[in-house]
């Protein structure tokens, strides 16, 4: 295998050297008007090869040498067709989905290039990338302004933003996270199931006004539908999931995925031992039924249960430098449990009632039941170590600088609903016209009872840091309005304008948000874009942003704002005949009414008590495609640079709590040479250190810089083929795995605790997240 490990392979982008194959190529082409269609996806069934036509519906890529082929046509505006051909020069018809209103369309319009701010993504098989827990989110976390310091964790930051700020939506229903979690270990499985996943569109920042009210990205999410029966069952040491696609007749497809997720091997690495038990499952059911060509009909139902539980035993961490070592010592009593139940589930029923006009209309519940326990001691000590290698005491305690015990309690409940009903509607006007509008209404509801308190005994004083006895009801209505126009002026410029009226029952506001899209396509063969979008994005506050840190709500807070101005450049290239991508953005947000925050692990802290504005700017570059042949890579790398004024603190502007001004990914796909079957894929995230303080201290608020996040995780597989075994003909293959996570293992940092000592001076002890860990797996695919 080439050494895909060093940074020379990858930079001189190895190719892949081919046993027997031959050239398959053809047009695919419009079956009522035969003009050549673009984008199209071409895959040889059984196989990951694939390719896609070119602006003018031809297409040409490498085959094994065989009699026969079996492809997959799919595009987003035809019906999918599953076809064999036997000739090695084709030609191929397609048929309009109906059900899809024809969009503005430009004319030559090259592969995937971001339309209006939404990036497409080639969806990616989680199972067999090299992935904690096959996370969706972890593969978002590798896009450029994309910040995630936490493997454990699906939640991300956007370009200065935090976890609470991002749109998600799945079959155009917005999807909701758990509200207790206050480390990533206790969060159970992010919604998205990659199996089920078939189209995916990202933004970080800039979008359309169809889309929602949040302040920093939008990702949206369609699942598959399949026209034969498929799935899979895989099964790993930190977990298991099993996914179906059945038909019952052609007019429907039914989706079937079930995850199970057990981390406790990984836990264990952790520097706080005891006794970890987490169990997490998710079930999703999606069904689709197309009723005729006209209406079809979508139902999505989630359940998701979570239980994790620890009974501490100890923990020991070394700190300090090469002059001065120092060891922080942990024996705890008791243990703490977070349990939840969600449900989600919707309905969204597609009409077009002429060749011209479409509506949709969405309607989706999201419920969820939540309950903390904690009943934990820890009696801690701080010590001097002894470094002298001619000593007798060395790597020992010689000198105590602190001893003290910390006691928690907590019994929290919140029951939480979400009740919201949408109306898309889109008329094409003309050729070049496409008008959408619609209306969201949204009713909210939590009841959250808080019972808790902590105690510090520390050098030789004892104090109650904090008693918290609140019950909090919360009932809130949210409405908007939208219209926007897509307007083709010619054959190389767009514009996209529109506009947004909000209003939300818990500040009482009346909002307008006009949104703007200019984009047009350069050189003669149009193979690149230049876009540039601005606009104001408002965020009402949910819930959490308008509870203190005492627990009580904060009346008179107004929804947060953003004003975006960003750019864009996108430019296709062809490079060893195969397709690569060059995408680029400059940006800058103006913020105001903005709650600050602070982030202890994944949990956010608001100060709605306080009030700023800020700014965030910044650059961000991915540089994408078949680096190997079939596989696709990408290196991205981020710029960021985020401040915030709070008008209380007589600061001035100070980092926000997401300050990382430099992130860099790298997603590696690579195979062995003369066996294809045999593959390995890398990914590798830096990311500078964020800023920090002692809790409780707005005068002290991110003073410190936090050390740099360094991560890589290799995975290794080989495939086989069901149907060269016999009797295993209805197998399509296995896959075993081998994951090495955190390869290098790093000691990365998430979040502090603040330990005084016997002379008054304080401080930060690190929380590490999880240690290097070798994951088995194994995957049947039928």
């Amino acid at each position: 295998m080439r050494p895909i490990l060093t940074l020379v392979v990858i930079f001189l982008f190895p190719i892949v050297v081919f046993g027997q194959s031959q050239i398959l190529k053809g047009k695919v082409v419009d079956a009522q008007n035969n003009d050549g269609i673009a984008s199209v996806g071409i895959q040889l069934v059984n196989t990951e090869i694939s390719t896609q036509t070119d602006s003018l519906g031809f297409f040409s890529f490498k085959v094994p040498q065989q009699n026969e082929y079996q492809l997959k046509i799919t595009h987003v505006s035809y019906i999918d067709q599953l076809i064999n051909v036997s000739d090695n020069e084709i030609l191929i018809q397609l048929q309009v989905d109906n059900l899809l209103l024809k969009q503005v369309n430009v004319s030559g319009q090259t592969n995937e290039l971001p339309k209006n701010s939404l990036q497409k993504l080639k969806p990616l098989s989680v199972n067999e990338t090299a992935t904690p827990f096959n996370e969706f989110n972890q593969l978002i976390t590798t896009l450029p302004g994309v910040v995630s310091n936490n493997e454990l964790s699906s939640a991300y930051a956007v370009r200065g933003g935090n976890f609470d700020e991002n749109l998600v939506y799945v079959n155009g229903m917005e999807i909701y996270r758990p509200f207790l979690v206050r480390a990533g270990q206790q969060e159970g499985l992010s919604f998205i199931n990659p199996d089920l996943v078939g189209n995916i569109e990202f933004s970080a920042g800039g979008w359309e006004a169809k889309y929602g009210d949040k302040l920093s990205s939008n990702l949206l999410i369609d699942y598959k539908k399949t026209e034969e029966t498929e799935g899979n069952v895989n099964v790993g040491l930190l977990g298991a999931s099993a996914y179906l696609s059945t038909q019952f007749n052609k007019k429907d497809n039914l989706l079937l995925g079930l995850r199970y997720k057990n981390a406790k091997y990984l836990f264990n690495t952790f520097e706080t031992s005891g006794e970890y038990l987490p169990r997490f499952l998710d079930f999703q059911a999606f069904y689709n039924y197309r009723f005729s060509d006209k209406t079809s009909l979508d139902l999505l139902a989630v359940f998701a249960q979570n239980d994790y539980r620890i009974e501490p035993a100890s923990r020991e961490t070394d700190l300090g430098t090469l002059q001065q070592k120092l060891r922080f010592f942990v024996a705890y009593e008791g243990a703490e449990s977070l349990r939840y139940q969600s449900f989600q589930g919707g309905a969204r029923l597609r009409h077009l009632f002429s060749d011209n006009f479409r509506t949709s209309v969405i309607l989706s519940a999201f419920s969820t039941s939540e309950y903390e326990y904690n009943n934990t001691e820890g009696f801690y000590r701080l010590c001097d170590v002894d470094q002298d290698f001619s000593s007798d005491t060395f790597d020992q305690c010689i000198s105590l600088r602190g001893i003290g015990a910390n006691y928690n309690y907590a019994r929290n409940f919140l029951y939480a609903q979400v009740a919201q009903a949408i109306i898309r509607n889109d008329w094409q006007i003309q050729n070049n016209h496409l008008l959408a509008f619609g209306f969201e209404y949204k009713k909210q509801f939590v009841n959250d009872f808080l019972d808790e308190f902590e105690f510090r005994d520390s050098a030789d004083y004892a104090q109650v840091n904090r008693v918290i006895k609140q019950e909090n009801n919360l009932e809130a209505t949210f409405a908007n309005v939208y219209v926007q126009h897509e307007w083709q002026l010619n054959n190389r410029h767009s514009l996209n304008y529109g506009l947004r009226v909000n209003y939300g029952s818990n500040t009482g506001e009346w909002l307008l948000s006009p949104r703007l899209q200019y984009q047009v396509l350069l050189h003669p063969d149009k193979s690149g874009k230049f876009s540039f979008s601005t606009g104001f994005y408002r965020q009402f506050p949910f819930y959490r942003e308008l509870r203190d840190f005492s627990g009580n709500i904060t009346p008179n807070v107004r929804a947060q704002s953003a004003l975006h101005f960003v750019g864009n450049y996108s430019k296709n290239l062809e490079l060893w005949n195969r397709p690569f991508q060059i995408n680029s953005a400059l940006y800058y947000k103006y913020l105001y009414d903005i709650i600050p925050f602070d982030v202890d692990n994944i949990r956010l802290r608001y100060r709605p008590d306080l009030t700023a504005n800020g700014y965030a700017y910044g650059a961000d570059f991915r540089f994408s495609g078949e680096f190997i042949p079939d596989m696709e890579s990408w290196f991205s790398l981020g710029l960021l640079s985020t401040r915030e004024n709070v008008e209380e603190d007589s600061r001035g502007y100070i980092r926000r709590p997401t300050d990382q001004r430099v992130t860099a990914a790298i997603f590696f796909q690579d195979n062995f040479i003369n066996d294809p079957s045999l593959k390995v894929n890398l990914k590798l995230q830096v990311g500078s250190g964020l800023p920090f303080g002692p809790p409780n201290s707005l005068e002290n608020r991110n003073i410190f810089n936090g050390e740099w996040y360094r991560r890589m995780d290799i995975g290794f597989s080989k495939q086989f083929m069901g149907d060269r075994i016999q009797n295993l003909e209805y197998i399509e293959s296995f896959w075993i795995g081998l994951d090495v996570l955190n390869v290098l293992g790093v000691s990365n940092t998430i979040s502090y605790s603040w330990i005084e000592d016997v002379n008054g001076q304080t401080f930060a002890i690190p929380n590490s997240l999880s240690a290097r860990f070798l994951n088995l797996k194994g995957i049947v695919k039928f």
